[in-house]
């Protein structure tokens, strides 16, 4: 349950616990099923097997020489010395190592490590726990899954305790309620739940490795643009009421439609427990 004025208050104790982990428990809503499970954020170059996003790479110069028409490299082979002619053709096998050996010269300068979101899956599927004690009787006996890469898990095998199954609100995602908001109108939204939704969707979507859901809330797509007007608008002041009337403009029963093909590809990837 999440940490509000309403359910379970969060000890000192299970705040430090948390703290010092740098790892979250989250409680998913999804259709008629509820349960808890664990999130954390690292740097991708910590994590095997990580990978960042490379920057791309810059357009050629048209004034680079390297970059000219073919017809000048076609006038610049004619010149060749008798010298050039005699020389022994060069091993393709030797360019090959030259060309690899550069790739990954090239591919390490340009990766840059980025927060990524770690969750508790295994072999393709989110596990989510109903129960919270069952959640924790798993993390203890069980290593074969992504977040026991994480630094932190051997102690958090051994400090965690089922009263520390506690979510703040912030961790507390409600993705059954978000179609039906969306369809009861643009008068009725509630940003904070469609905001919040958005933010687990994406993490989802890439500890699943799921492309379908990453590219219906990647950067410019209807869903995305969606989310980034709900933030405006929950920042107010005159930026927020102007977002307030782009907000009419879109279709509630599209964005719905949308929404609802997401969630269901999130639940296909979910493995309920306990």
């Amino acid at each position: 349950m999440a940490a509000d004025s309403d359910g379970p208050v969060r000890s000192a104790e299970t705040d430090k616990l948390w703290n010092e982990m740098s790892v979250d428990p989250v409680e998913l809503h999804l259709g008629k099923d509820s349960g808890f499970t664990l999130r954390a954020y690292r740097m991708s170059d910590t994590l095997p097997g990580g990978k960042a996003k490379a920057e791309p790479e810059p357009a050629a110069d048209e004034d680079d020489e390297d970059a000219a028409p073919l017809g000048k490299h076609a006038e610049k082979d004619d010149e060749a010395t008798p010298e050039d002619a005699d020389a022994p053709e060069p091993d393709a096998a030797d360019f090959a190592d030259d060309e690899d050996k550069a790739d990954e010269e090239e591919d390490a300068l340009d990766a840059t490590p980025e927060e990524v979101p770690v969750f508790l899956t295994r072999k393709g599927k989110l596990l989510v726990f109903r129960e919270a004690d069952a959640l924790v009787a798993y993390v203890k006996e069980h290593d074969d899954h992504d977040l026991a890469v994480i630094e932190e898990y051997a102690e958090l095998q051994e400090r965690l305790s089922t009263d520390d199954i506690v979510c703040d609100e912030d961790d507390t995602y409600e993705l059954d309620l978000v179609v039906a908001n969306l369809r009861g109108g643009q008068e009725s939204w509630e940003p904070e739940l469609l905001i919040k939704a958005a933010e687990v969707g994406r993490d989802l979507g890439y500890a699943l490795k799921n492309e379908s859901v990453l590219n219906s809330l990647a950067p410019g797509s209807p869903l995305d643009d969606l989310d980034e007007t709900f933030r405006i608008v929950v920042d107010g002041g005159l930026r927020g009421k102007l977002a307030k009337r782009r907000l009419k403009k879109n279709d509630s029963q599209q964005a719905a439609i949308a929404w609802r093909g997401v969630i269901a590809k999130i639940n296909d990837h979910v493995e309920w427990r306990g």
